[in-house]
C-alpha cells in the first residue's frame, strides 16, 4: 500500500466518522468493520470490507428488516448490496478511505429504493440472481421441431436439452465431455411464455410444484396450464423426473422436479391421484446457459443478421483467408442450414506458420483441408467443405457470398470475367493487403452495378484510386529469386481479415456504403482515396456483360 492516505489507520478514521468500527480481517485479508447505514428512514445494521489496493469494491452487507420484501433487486439473501455492477466503477487507487464511503452512501441509496419498493423493474434482470442451481446447457435448434431430449451425465450436476442428441454429442465431444446418455425415466419437456421471469415477493424460490404453479400463474396463466398439463403427463407415464424448460422473452431457464418418490405403487391409482401428489413433488432450479448456434453466433451483435443459413465461398485460405474462415464460423458460416466452402490448392508450408491461422500440426497439409480441420475442431456443428483445387473446378452455383483473399489480382479479374460469360452474378468481397503491410483494403461487389476490382484500373493500368499519398515502397526478404516474399506481421492478415469480415457484417444488414475500404497501417503513410463507393467503367474488360 503506497501513499500515505491509503493505510488500515487512515481508513479506520475515516469509517470512524460514520459509526463504523473496526472487527479485524477476513480470511482473505481484507479488513472488516461494523456499523449502520440509513435506509427507507432508518438505520440498518451493516459491515463493509475493503481491499486496501483498490482492486476490487468494497463489500457491503445489510440486516434486512423482517418486514421487508422476501426478495428485493440488487439485495442478495445474505444481505450483499449489489450498489454496483463489475467494471462499472473503478476506485481510486490513492483514496481507499473516501472511494469506500462514497461506496457506503452509494450502498445506501440502492437500500433505500429497494425497501421502498422503487426498483421492482430491476428484479427481471436480476432474475438469475435469485433463481441458480445444477447447470442445465440448452441446446435448442429454434426451427427444428423435434421432441426435447435430456442428456444426463450420471453423478455429476449438470445435463443437456437438445432437440438434436446427434448434433449436442459433437459439442460434447469438443467439450472434453463424455458418457452423457438419454435416460428413459426422465421427461423432457420446453414451454414458452410471453411474460419476463421475476421473483414473488413471497417464499422464494419456489420450494414445490404447487407454489411454483401459483408463481407461473401469477406471470403467464396458459404457461400454467402447459407446465402442469407436462408435468401430470410425465407422472402418469411413471418418469421418475421431469425437467422442465420456460422460454421467455428475456431469457430461458429451467427447473427440475424429482418424481419418484410420489409414484403410486399401482399404475391403475396413477391417473386419479396425479394432481396432489405431483403438487406435492419439490421443485428445484436449474441454472440455464444456451450452447444452441443461433444464439453463440448472435451473441455479441444482438438484433444483427449473421452467415447462418447462408452458403459462402471463401477462395483461398492463406494468410488473410485463414484468419478470416475463423471469423466467418464466428459470425454464423456453415451453421443453421447454411454452408461454407473452403478453396486452396496449395499447401501450408513450415515457413508459412509465423502468419497463419495454422500452425506446424498442419504443416505440408493443404491449406483448406487444415482450416476446415482446425475451424470443425472449434465449431463441430458448422458444415464446412474443404475443395483443395483451384477455385475454377468447383461448382459455385447457389453460393450466396464469393470472398476472394487470394490477394492475386489477375484470379479476382479472371472470376469476374467467368462469371459474366456464364451470364450470371454473385456478390463478391475482395480482400488484399497493399505492399509490405502498408494498408489493406476490400472492395465489395454487391450488384451488377457496381465496379469491379478491374474497374479501379484505366486502360493502361494507371491507379484510378491510389491507397497513399506518393509511391507505395517495394520490399522484399529471403534468400534467392525463389524464397523472395512481401514481409509484413500476422498482425498485418488480422487487420485484413477484420476488415472483411466487418463488411461481410454490413452487407448482411444492408449496410453497403462505402464498397471500397482502406485502413492504414504504418505510422508516415496519408491515406490518398477516402472510402468510396467505385463506379463500373464502361467496357471494363472483366465486368461488362
Amino acid at each position: 500500500m503506497s501513499g500515505s492516505t491509503n493505510g488500515l489507520p487512515e481508513l479506520e478514521r475515516a469509517l470512524r466518522t460514520r459509526g463504523f468500527t473496526y472487527l479485524g480481517r477476513n480470511t482473505d485479508g481484507w479488513p472488516r468493520f461494523e456499523g449502520s447505514i440509513p435506509a427507507a428512514g432508518t438505520a440498518h445494521e451493516a459491515r463493509v470490507s475493503v481491499d486496501l489496493t483498490g482492486q476490487q469494491l468494497p463489500r457491503v452487507y445489510v440486516d434486512v428488516p423482517t418486514n421487508a420484501p422476501a426478495v428485493m433487486p440488487h439485495i442478495g439473501s445474505s444481505g450483499f448490496v449489489c450498489y454496483a455492477s463489475k467494471g462499472t466503477l473503478v476506485l481510486d487507487i490513492f483514496d481507499i478511505p473516501g472511494q469506500t464511503l462514497a461506496c457506503l452512501d452509494r450502498a445506501a441509496t440502492v437500500l433505500d429504493l429497494a425497501l421502498r419498493g422503487q426498483m421492482q423493474q430491476d428484479l427481471e434482470d436480476e432474475f438469475f440472481s435469485f433463481w441458480h442451481g445444477d447447470i442445465c446447457l440448452l441446446d435448442m435448434d429454434a426451427r427444428g421441431k423435434e421432441p426435447v431430449r435430456v442428456l444426463h451425465f450420471e453423478g455429476r450436476g449438470f445435463a443437456f436439452v437438445t432437440n438434436n442428441p446427434d448434433r449436442t454429442q459433437k459439442k460434447l465431444q469438443t467439450m472434453g465431455l463424455s458418457g452423457a446418455t438419454e435416460m428413459d425415466f426422465i421427461e423432457g419437456f420446453q414451454v414458452t411464455t410471453s411474460a419476463k421471469p421475476r421473483p414473488t415477493q413471497g417464499l422464494w424460490p419456489p420450494p414445490t410444484v404447487a407454489d411454483l404453479l401459483r408463481w407461473q400463474a401469477l406471470l403467464d396463466p396458459n404457461a400454467r396450464r402447459e407446465i402442469e398439463r407436462q408435468l401430470l403427463s410425465a407422472y402418469v407415464r411413471r418418469k421418475h423426473l421431469a425437467l422442465c424448460v420456460v422460454k421467455s422473452p428475456l431469457m430461458q431457464y429451467a427447473f427440475w422436479v424429482p418424481l419418484r418418490a410420489h409414484l403410486e405403487k399401482s399404475p391403475a391409482k396413477a391417473l386419479s391421484n396425479a394432481r396432489p401428489r405431483v403438487y406435492a413433488a419439490k421443485v428445484y432450479p436449474m441454472s440455464a446457459s444456451r450452447i444452441d448456434d443461433n444464439y453463440v453466433t448472435s451473441r455479441n451483435t444482438p438484433g444483427r443478421q449473421t452467415l447462418a443459413a447462408k452458403r459462402v465461398a471463401l477462395v483461398g485460405c492463406g494468410t488473410i483467408g485463414g484468419f478470416l474462415g475463423d471469423l466467418l464460423v464466428k459470425a454464423g458460416a456453415g451453421l443453421e442450414g447454411g454452408e461454407l466452402l473452403l478453396i486452396d490448392p496449395d499447401s501450408i508450408f513450415p515457413q508459412n506458420i509465423g502468419r497463419h491461422r495454422l500452425g506446424l500440426n498442419h504443416a505440408l497439409e493443404n491449406k483448406a483441408a487444415g482450416l476446415k480441420a482446425e475451424l470443425t475442431r472449434c465449431a463441430p456443428t458448422a458444415n464446412i467443405r474443404a475443395f483443395p483445387v483451384k477455385v475454377q473446378e468447383v461448382e459455385l452455383d447457389g453460393i450466396d457470398l464469393l470472398i476472394d483473399a487470394t490477394g492475386e489480382e489477375a484470379l479476382s479479374t479472371q472470376l469476374t470475367r467467368t462469371f459474366a460469360d456464364a451470364g450470371k452474378f454473385i456478390p463478391t468481397l475482395t480482400v488484399w493487403v497493399e505492399g509490405p503491410g502498408i494498408a489493406v483494403r476490400a472492395l465489395l461487389r454487391d450488384s451488377i452495378a457496381q465496379g469491379c476490382t478491374r474497374c479501379m484500373n484505366a486502360e493502361h493500368g494507371h491507379n484510378l484510386f491510389p491507397v497513399i499519398e506518393g509511391a507505395m515502397p517495394q520490399e522484399l526478404a529471403g534468400q534467392g529469386c525463389e524464397s523472395l516474399y512481401v514481409p509484413f506481421p500476422a498482425t498485418v492478415s488480422v487487420r485484413a481479415a477484420c476488415l472483411a469480415a466487418e463488411m461481410v457484417s454490413d452487407w448482411l444488414n444492408g449496410i453497403l456504403a462505402p464498397r471500397l475500404q482502406t485502413e492504414i497501417l504504418r505510422r508516415g503513410f496519408n491515406k490518398a482515396t477516402e472510402d468510396i463507393d467505385v463506379p463500373r467503367r464502361e467496357n471494363c474488360p472483366a465486368c461488362s456483360f
